[in-house]
């Protein structure tokens, strides 16, 4: 059965962590920079995460600077003038006198800068952690500008400050990433199956330990997909959709309807001709919620639906409308530690 169902409310607003890295890029417009202003007096919990992501900026911005010097350079050139024959006379004896008495001070920040460098791999071993729980999304800027839409359910992990070699990511669940680019600095995303290898794309991976696959579908860019046991291996296009097996670790590509895997980002909620039991899925994710099919020709019913903003009784009501299905949804019941169990959602066929 073939049940097609579409339905639109659209909305504007700012992205609060657009705003923030245009604030700290400082290529923020008046109009932003109001709008950030009224967001960060609006709560004490935007004021402080505004604070952690400037500190987090200020540290990455002192590493890159970091980078750039070369305390052995300067010592050898130093070197290089005290051992030169000096000249008769007080200058020449002021010249040689000053430069030993620079030693010291060469001495101390070479120690300095040897003791951030210690303290940048003490950094880059500490490891963030941003989790989105169920019936919700969230968006962040990694260290490196990255920008990650993570969906309902997902978690990502990643060192407050990245490797000199590789940025590297760990990810539970899905999630949208536009990778900053920079073809000597590879991004990585690592889930439990594969890794996904990057230098500047813009990609969504849907990597739920529950599921059977891992997909990765490309909007941009290019992208290398390769198992843990590095057996298979597949480049991407953009419109490709690559599906990694977890029953035989293969992995198969193929072009495909990007909106259908990344619509979820802009809060739409779509399906395009899915099983009941993709359906499912998806619904007990972005709502929190537990679905039970009672009646098993229900999970054949094949479904093209798009949702915007719509609540759960809402998207249950148009369903019911357009297929031969009705539905219960049970109370939620308090438990021991004062939290409320998931809602039941059971589906049966109309008689």
């Amino acid at each position: 059965m073939q049940v097609a169902l579409t339905h639109f409310m659209e909305k504007d607003r700012f992205d609060i962590d657009e705003l923030i890295s245009n604030y700290l890029l400082g290529s923020i417009s008046t109009e932003e920079n109001s709008e950030l202003n009224n967001w960060l007096n609006a709560s004490i919990d935007n004021q402080r995460y505004f604070s952690e992501q400037k500190a987090l900026w200020e540290l990455f911005e002192t590493h890159k600077k970091m980078q750039k010097i070369d305390e052995q350079k300067a010592f050898r050139e130093i070197s290089r003038q005290i051992n030169k024959s000096p000249r008769i006379g007080f200058f020449g004896y002021f010249q040689r006198a000053a430069a030993i008495l620079l030693l010291p001070l060469i001495a101390v920040s070479g120690f300095y800068y040897n003791k951030q460098k210690v303290d940048h791999v003490q950094v880059a071993q500490v490891t963030n952690t941003v989790e989105t729980p169920l019936g919700m999304r969230s968006s962040l800027i990694l260290p490196d500008s990255t920008k990650v839409w993570l969906n309902a359910g997902s978690k990502i992990s990643f060192p407050v400050v990245f490797s000199n070699e590789k940025r590297i990511v760990n990810l539970s669940g899905e999630a949208y990433f536009e990778v900053k680019k920079n073809k000597k600095w590879p991004f990585v995303v690592a889930t439990k199956n594969v890794s996904v290898l990057v230098t500047g794309t813009t990609f969504n991976c849907n990597a739920y330990p529950e599921n059977d696959q891992v997909q990765t579908v490309l909007v941009e860019g290019e992208v290398t997909i390769v198992n843990v046991s590095a057996t298979a291996l597949k480049s991407m296009s953009p419109g490709e959709l690559a599906i990694y097996s977890k029953k035989d670790g293969q992995i198969t590509k193929k072009k495909t309807d990007l909106q259908k895997y990344i619509a979820w980002k802009n809060g739409k909620l779509m399906f395009r001709d899915d099983k009941m039991d993709k359906v499912v899925e998806k619904l007990e994710r972005w709502y929190n919620v537990e679905f039970v099919i009672s009646d098993k020709e229900i999970s054949d019913y094949v479904y093209t639906a798009t949702f915007v903003d719509e609540s759960l009784d809402q998207v249950l009501k148009m369903l019911s409308i357009s297929a031969p299905i009705r539905y219960t949804i049970s109370e939620r019941k308090k438990q021991s530690d004062d939290t409320f169990e998931r809602a039941v959602v059971k589906l049966y066929k109309k008689i």
